[in-house]
Parts: structure tokens; C-alpha cells; sequence
């Protein structure tokens, strides 16, 4: 492997390097803005709980409650009660602050790179290539939101290494703790890529590295407050409503962890946005590899990073599929190592026809990434419409019952989907996400309520199936007599509703909605 040098190096003017990012800017945050609804797993959920929040006076005031906590997962609660919810709707909201993480992810990338390389390079930004990555599709919102400024941070305390350390631990001392309440994962990135830098140095320092830890250990006083704050809450806290498990994960896991930065997440995702992922990974394969060669067209890596990107290697290999129940942990941060390791190196021994080339070949990549996401974006868009017509039949205050016709594992894409109710009709939906992030469930309904990854077969709740074991921990201790209302995400067939007290209300597309019992 090399490093960087200051010979070899093909200069590119700063104005091209300044077009270059406002097209990967506007190809990352297009997709996302263009559409009213995006595809992404867990957003309903989200985009329900900043109705709850906004909305305390309404129907689904019998049922839920809104308290905001500091709980190291707030990022996207605490902008929408702060400012977005006096401006926005909670879809259009989403959209912007997703937007942003994909704006900022790139410009922060830009940044890192400017530290690492001490001058601006265009390279980095190919960090667009993996905006549109699995936690983006899973819709993990605030951890999203959290990765550029962790981003931001680790440049500025990479920029400002050579300041005096306790100028460096006050400056760092807030930035550390509101990077921590916005999301305790981005902290964690954010930690590895510190500790990783820090620890190279004192390598760096040779046999004078007792002095250098000594004189510098002020600098780990900003992280010290977080790290308290997250060992008390986990000693203290009350056992995890979603279960306290930890499971490292099968080896299937490992390779979902691999790909990540470019995968979906779900199977029912389009095939084209496969396709693109695999040529990326084959694309930035080809140029990572160069990094071995001494000569020729090659990457180069900035000694600086050489810490931060072993760390972040380690914290991937090293996180669990499941950690104390928060699930999906290990894909998180490959997406974190890969925008460090663009910003980290720089291309040598290029000539112009081959810097074009280059060029040309991600430039390719982008656009079609972009447009792939944009069109996955307008069929969600178009299938959410008829759901909403199908909605708009539901009394404020109903009680939601989802249920499908497909198999226990199908497409992730539309697992929470039911959550759209909340906003459309003010109606209870069993499958709210609940405590983690400051949405409450009244005690009436609790146990009407579990968070878990899709709505049940029809066949179990209408017809003679069995139930498997696994779902027994389900959400109808009373069979749908509990709800008023049933949410069909599937086309229902004649003997299942025949004998089932239930009235159809309105049909449009795949979906329909009946009252249970006699409701109107």
C-alpha cells in the first residue's frame, strides 16, 4: 500500500471540483425530493410518531402519548418539534431531513477529504455512490441524520490535532455530547475514528509516547460525560420492551454487513437498484485494489486516516446483528468506513485521458444509482395514493387490525406501511414503533400493541390456520373483535371474508378496508 505524496499528482481546477459537487448533491437529493413517499422500511413509523407529537389533541390522544426524552436516538424528534412541525406536514419534513443526510454525507465526505489530503480533491465524491445505502432503505432516520456530522466532527478534531489539547477537549466537549443525544450509534462511529487516529499517533511517537499520552489524555475528557451517560442508562435502565437479546449473527449476516452500503434491504426492492449496487462494488473494488501498486494509475491513502480506518474495520467485523433488541446494528457502519476510506485517498500517476475515464465510469454509476432510486421512489409514491384513498374511509379514532396475504417473510418494503394511517385517518395501528423513541402507549391498549416487522397473514386471523409459535405474541388476545376497523394490504379471497363480520368499505388497487362488526 502507498501514501500520499505531493509528486504525480493531476490538478484538477477548483471550479470542476465545484460542479462535481453540486451534481452529486443534486443527484442524491433529487430521488428523495421528487416523490412524496420514499420506499424505505421503517419511515411510516416515523412519519406517525411526529404526527402523534404535533397532534396531541386529536382521536389518537385515547391512545398514545408523546413525551420527549434524551435518549441518545432523538435527531429527527427534536428538529421536528423544534421547528419542523411549525412549517412542515410530517411527510414532507421526512423528505427534507433525508435530503439533508444525503447532501451532507457527500459534503461531508468533501471535507474529510480536504483535512486528509490538505487540499480539495474530487475523488471524494464518489461518497454519493453510497448515499442510497441499506440503513438509507431500512429508513433508519436519525442514525442517518447523525453519520455527516460525526463526519464533520472527526475532521475538525483531525484539523485541530495540533491545538493545544485542552483547547481542543472544550472545544469538543458539546460536540461530543449533542452528536451523542442525536444518536448514540453516530457517537460510536464518531469514537471509533477518534480513538483509531489517536491511538496511530502514539505509535507515531515512537519511545516518546508516554509524553504524548500523557500530555494529550486531556483530550478524551469530551467523551467521557457520553460514555458515563450510555454505561448508567444501560445498568439503570429498565429490560428493553422489544427484549434485552445480543446476537452476533450467522455468517449470512456477515456478508449483508459486506454489502450494505450499497444493498436495499429488501427483496422486493427492483432489481435494477441489485444491478447498480453490484457495479458499484465491482467499481470501487477496482480502484481500492490499486492502493497495492507503487506505480502507475493509483489510489494513494493520507497517512492521516491510516487509525480511523483500521478502527472503523475493527467496529464493523466487531457489531452484533442484534444489540441488547436494537436490530440490523451491524449494517450501520460499513457505510461510515467506506466514506472515510474515499476521503482518505487520492489518485496518482493518472494522465487526463485516464482521469476522464475515471470520471466517466462513476459519473455513469451515479446517474444510474439516482434514476434507479427515483423511479423505485415513484411506484411507492403511486402505490401509497391508492392506500391513502383506501384510508381516507376510516373514522378518526378507529382501531386499525393490518392484515396480508402473502407468506410470514415477504418483501420488507411495505412492513409498516399500516403506520400511514396514523396521519391519514388518526387511527390506532397495533405496529408502532413505542418507547425508544418517545411515543407511549396508553396502558388501555397495551396490550393491543407489538412492534414487530409486518402485519399478519389473514389466514390466521380469519380462517383456520395455525398460528405458528413464534407469533403468538401477537397483537388480538380477542380476535378482531378488539379493532373496529381491518386494513387488507392484499386482494382477500371470498372464503375468508364470507363468515368473517366484515363490511367493505372501499377498494383501490391491492388494498381494502372493512368495518368489523357493524362499525360505519
Amino acid at each position: 500500500m502507498t501514501y500520499a505524496t505531493a509528486d504525480e499528482t493531476l490538478p484538477i481546477p477548483r471550479y470542476w471540483i465545484g460542479a462535481g459537487l453540486v451534481l452529486a448533491i443534486l443527484l442524491s437529493v433529487v430521488p428523495i425530493l421528487a416523490h412524496p413517499n420514499l420506499p424505505l422500511i421503517d419511515l411510516p413509523n416515523h412519519i406517525a410518531r411526529h404526527y402523534i407529537a404535533a397532534n396531541p389533541e386529536t382521536a389518537l390522544s385515547v391512545y398514545y402519548d408523546y413525551e420527549l426524552a434524551a435518549n441518545g436516538n432523538s435527531t429527527g424528534d427534536l428538529l421536528w418539534l423544534v421547528a419542523g412541525r411549525h412549517f412542515f406536514d410530517p411527510y414532507t419534513f421526512s423528505s427534507i431531513l433525508l435530503a439533508l443526510y444525503a447532501a451532507n454525507l457527500v459534503l461531508a465526505t468533501m471535507v474529510l477529504g480536504r483535512v486528509f489530503q490538505d487540499r480539495w480533491t474530487a475523488w471524494p465524491l464518489v461518497a454519493i455512490l453510497v448515499v442510497f445505502n441499506a440503513p438509507f432503505f431500512w429508513g433508519f432516520q436519525n442514525f442517518l441524520l447523525a453519520v455527516p456530522l460525526a463526519l464533520y466532527a472527526l475532521a475538525g478534531w483531525i484539523w485541530y490535532e495540533n491545538a493545544r489539547p485542552w483547547v481542543r477537549a472544550l472545544v469538543f466537549m458539546p460536540v461530543a455530547f449533542a452528536i451523542y443525544q442525536l444518536h448514540v450509534l453516530g457517537f460510536l462511529g464518531l469514537l471509533a475514528g477518534i480513538f483509531g487516529r489517536e491511538v496511530h499517533r502514539l505509535i507515531q511517537a515512537g519511545s516518546d509516547w508516554p509524553l504524548h499520552f500523557k500530555t494529550h489524555l486531556v483530550s478524551a475528557t469530551p467523551f467521557l460525560p457520553p460514555i458515563g451517560l450510555a454505561l448508567a442508562g444501560a445498568l439503570a435502565a429498565e429490560p428493553n420492551i422489544y427484549g434485552n437479546m445480543t446476537h452476533y449473527g450467522t455468517l449470512q449476516s456477515r456478508f449483508d454487513m459486506l454489502v450494505s452500503p450499497v444493498a436495499t434491504a429488501s427483496a422486493d426492492a427492483p432489481a435494477v437498484l441489485g444491478w447498480t449496487g453490484a457495479f458499484i462494488i465491482l467499481a470501487l473494488g477496482a480502484a481500492f485494489l490499486t492502493l497495492r501498486k507503487s506505480s502507475g494509475p493509483r489510489l494513494v491513502l493520507a497517512p492521516k486516516a491510516v487509525g480511523p480506518i483500521c478502527a472503523l474495520a475493527i467496529l464493523c467485523l466487531a457489531m452484533p446483528t442484534i444489540l441488547d433488541g436494537v436490530g440490523f446494528v451491524h449494517i450501520r457502519f460499513p457505510v461510515v468506513l467506506v466514506a472515510v476510506l474515499v476521503a482518505a485517498t487520492s489518485w496518482r500517476g493518472v494522465s487526463s485521458a485516464q482521469s476522464v475515464a475515471i470520471a466517466l465510469v462513476f459519473i455513469s454509476l451515479a446517474v444510474w444509482r439516482s434514476a434507479s432510486v427515483e423511479n423505485y421512489a415513484e411506484q411507492h409514491s403511486d402505490d401509497i395514493a391508492e392506500l391513502a384513498t383506501v384510508l381516507s374511509e376510516v373514522p378518526p379514532g378507529a382501531r386499525l387490525l393490518p392484515v396480508r396475504m402473502t407468506p410470514l417473510s415477504p418483501g420488507r418494503t411495505d412492513w409498516h406501511i399500516q403506520a400511514h394511517a396514523v396521519p391519514i385517518s388518526e387511527a390506532f395501528v397495533p405496529t408502532l414503533f413505542r418507547g425508544a423513541h418517545g411515543l407511549k402507549v396508553n396502558p388501555d391498549w397495551w396490550h393491543l400493541t407489538m412492534a414487530q416487522g409486518m402485519s399478519m397473514p389473514a389466514q390466521f386471523i380469519l380462517g383456520d390456520a395455525a398460528i405458528p409459535s413464534e407469533r403468538l405474541n401477537g397483537y388480538w388476545p380477542d380476535g378482531i373483535s378488539s379493532f373496529t376497523h381491518l386494513l387488507a394490504l392484499d386482494p382477500l379471497p371470498p372464503e375468508l371474508t364470507q363468515d368473517a363480520d366484515l363490511k367493505l368499505l372501499s377498494t383501490n388497487g391491492r388494498f381494502s378496508v372493512y368495518a368489523i362488526g357493524g362499525q360505519p
